[in-house]
């Protein structure tokens, strides 16, 4: 049987709560608001080490090896996997048919840069670079635009006889309009002008669903239609590359792992040979590497939110103390009423209490709204998305 004078007393108690806060909306609100912030913080640097953990782990079992000209291994694990920075130099694809023809590569697909289309960024690549991204958006996509997704099946991929054709990303489908079998041009240079576009038209035979990457807002077109392209506009331009088949580097995949120190030796050892001068990133290390830095760099932020978070609720225990004091007649007039300490005691922590859960609830949905614009404000966005 229901205590009627317990439920009744809990519901005055929870009513005179509800009226001090009421009686205070100002400092309340400030309350709420500094803890709520707090509360924020912690949520939100703690979700961002947790992201940063999850995609560089991905992001490193995506790639063993990428070979390019000699540049900094960093910078060009950071281009080839989150476009971040600038193309590495360009070297030859011709020069390095004999460095990727070892028997323990799965496969190696090269990927060139240098043409756009509307301020878009074009690549080329091999048939196998866009069979990866297939496949990696069929395991990976969770937002599809059905009204623009085209499924790219074997017979839509590019072959000899096919090879003036594009896939292009979603966003690019969504804010141009176009549709599978439109036909497009390309253009040598970032700001090209008029007579910089090539003259070969490309037929989109695919729309990439969204990955939240920049594949969504590039052009992937097959690289011997690229080189064809490319010999073309050469006869009577001067383009922006030394040869046609000019490549930025090549994504490699190893058959077995445990080969890979071995065999990263032996490429460099075998272009020094052939006079080249070539960097073979390890994406593995050099992210590891980046993530002890952004690790660092997320413990900090972690316990200055802890510390702020800290100070707000100091904060909190002062203006409730206040508050108490001011509240002494009113403690007073419970008690002649015949109200029990006890639950005095209650609605004197249950103010506390429903502040202190309306700012945990404020600060965890504002975390989980604004983590993608704070993300891009400390410049990782390329990195948790």
């Amino acid at each position: 049987m229901v205590n009627i004078n317990w439920l009744s007393n809990t519901l005055l108690t929870f009513q005179h709560a509800m009226r001090s806060i009421n009686h205070r909306k100002k400092n309340t609100l400030t309350m709420l608001l500094i803890l709520a912030f707090g509360f924020y913080l912690v949520f939100l640097f703690q979700g961002i080490k947790k992201q940063l953990i999850e995609n560089i782990d991905r992001y490193s079992l995506k790639s063993d090896l990428i070979i390019s000209k000699e540049t900094p291994p960093m910078p060009l694990v950071l281009f080839s996997l989150f476009h971040v920075g600038s193309p590495p130099p360009e070297m030859s694809l011709s020069l390095l048919n004999e460095l990727i023809s070892h028997p323990e590569i799965e496969y190696a697909i090269p990927y060139a840069y240098g043409e756009t289309h509307r301020g878009l960024t074009v690549i080329g690549t091999s048939t196998e670079g866009i069979e990866q991204l297939t496949r990696l958006s069929d395991r990976n996509s969770k937002y599809l635009e059905r009204n623009h997704q085209q499924k790219i099946s074997s017979e839509t991929l590019p072959s000899t006889n096919t090879s003036m054709t594009a896939y292009i990303g979603v966003n690019i489908a969504i804010n141009l309009g176009y549709k599978v079998n439109d036909q497009i041009t390309i253009a040598d240079g970032n700001e090209p002008k008029a007579e910089q576009e090539y003259k070969d038209l490309f037929t989109i035979a695919g729309i990439l669903p969204r990955q939240n990457t920049h594949q969504d807002d590039s052009i992937y077109i097959p690289i011997e239609g690229l080189i064809k392209a490319r010999k073309k506009y050469a006869g009577g331009n001067t383009p922006s590359w030394s040869s046609p088949d000019d490549i930025s580097f090549i994504d490699i995949k190893l058959r077995d792992r445990m080969a890979l120190l071995a065999l990263e030796k032996n490429l460099v050892r075998s272009a020094t040979k052939q006079g080249l001068e070539i960097t073979a990133a390890m994406p593995a290390k050099e992210l590891e590497l980046l993530y002890s830095y952004l690790n660092r760099a997320t413990v900090s932020l972690i316990f200055i939110s802890f510390v702020t978070l800290g100070l707000c609720l100091l904060t909190l225990f002062y203006a409730l103390t206040s508050n108490l004091r001011e509240r002494r007649q009113e403690i007073l007039l419970y008690q002649t009423l015949g109200m029990s300490q006890i639950y005095i005691g209650i609605m004197a922590l249950l103010e506390p209490m429903l502040i202190i859960s309306g700012a945990l609830f404020l600060g965890f949905i504002s975390s989980e709204i604004l983590s993608a614009h704070t993300a891009n404000f400390f410049l990782i966005e390329w990195l948790i998305n």
